[in-house]
């Protein structure tokens, strides 16, 4: 089972902060100190009308009026700390007061309570002026045309299912998801495609996504991929073996581009610790663990949208690089339209027009 969500936007909800209602306190005394909350959450900072829990309230709130019920809020709180933290359920658990079991069950509930709205957090710009301003954002970044979006895949770990190990096998031998993401020049996630094996070749994700149909509409447009992609009209990889300085040129604007996508990568994984091996292996099947992603990934939008840090912690191991590239993997087309493109920006200083 592979889950995609990049559409178009709707009107949006935003996030959960840090915040637990003082009748919530009141009306269940289990449940710690907004302050603790404050301190660990990954999405603290945020106002009290701001909060993802308008979206999830009805699914969370208890349909019992028992003094005892846990809160929605509560569930909400205890699932962020579990994702930005990396920890073990039952410390999550403690946090609020319950068992390690009934977190488990909190968790299932939370993620499936979440998901629904992923189309409202994850998504392509919806106009041809919001296009406008992405290409224009990238531009000043590495002064590269025409980009759309930076595109690469990034490893998080699991422990794999019994059945298939060595699918999850990858480059570094360790056992992990590969998930496709698409983002823009601030950091913001616009498509995410998670549940491929970790031993799946990044260029055979592209192949299965949507992205071939919604990139190619825009004329001489393109997203910025690496040496493991193919060149194709709508996706500029680097020149691998540059000879003339317009190529040069061409490939140092791409790299300082496109590295916003490997920024992106730290920040995510320093914001959710449970995506990274610093938080070790999530021990849930692949399916679940893609819930888990693109969760993540729904709430790191919102951090973004309302500017909270986007610090990238150092004790983070490098991002697992992928197979390279192979020859069948570039279009003739594509080489046509990167030529074409190097000869008409690169060549000489030129001033730059957005399609």
């Amino acid at each position: 089972m592979y889950i995609s969500w990049a559409r178009l936007p709707h009107s949006i909800g935003i996030i959960c902060t840090a915040y637990i209602p003082p009748l919530a306190i009141c009306d269940c005394p289990r449940v710690m100190h907004p302050r603790v909350f404050r301190e660990r959450s990954t999405l603290e900072g945020l106002s009290e009308e701001e909060i993802v829990f308008d979206l999830v309230r009805q699914e969370l709130d208890p349909v019992t009026a028992r003094s005892q019920a846990l809160p929605g809020i509560s569930k909400l709180l205890a699932v962020l700390h579990f994702l930005g933290s990396g920890s073990f359920q039952q410390v999550s658990a403690r946090l609020v007061g319950m068992s390690q079991p009934t977190f488990s069950r909190i968790l299932k509930q939370v993620l499936r309570a979440l998901l629904p709205h992923s189309q409202r957090l994850i998504s392509f710009p919806s106009t041809e002026a919001e296009w406008t301003r992405v290409k224009q954002d990238f531009y000043l970044i590495g002064h590269f045309p025409n980009c759309l979006g930076a595109i690469d895949c990034t490893h998080v770990p699991l422990t794999p299912p019994r059945a298939h190990q060595e699918r999850y096998l990858n480059r570094k031998r360790s056992h992990s998801i590969n998930v496709q993401v698409v983002c823009d020049s601030h950091l913001r996630i616009m498509s995410v495609r998670s549940g491929f094996p970790g031993s799946v070749h990044d260029a055979h994700i592209l192949r299965q996504s949507l992205l071939n149909g919604s990139a190619s509409t825009h004329n001489f447009s393109f997203l910025l991929g690496d040496a493991g992609y193919g060149v194709l009209p709508w996706l500029m990889t680097p020149v691998r073996f540059p000879r003339t300085p317009a190529q040069r040129r061409y490939n140092r604007a791409h790299r300082k581009t496109r590295n916003v996508i490997e920024r992106l990568f730290g920040v995510l994984k320093s914001r959710f610790r449970c995506l990274s091996v610093t938080g070790g292996a999530l021990l849930y099947s692949p399916i679940k663990v893609s819930e888990i992603i693109v969760v993540c990934a729904m709430l790191h939008n919102v951090a973004m949208d309302h500017g909270l840090g986007a610090d990238i912690n150092d004790a983070l191991e490098p991002e697992i690089e992928g197979y390279v590239g192979r020859r069948m993997d570039n279009q003739p087309q594509g080489r046509r339209v990167r030529d074409q493109l190097i000869a008409s920006h690169f060549s000489c200083k030129l001033s730059i027009s957005f399609t």
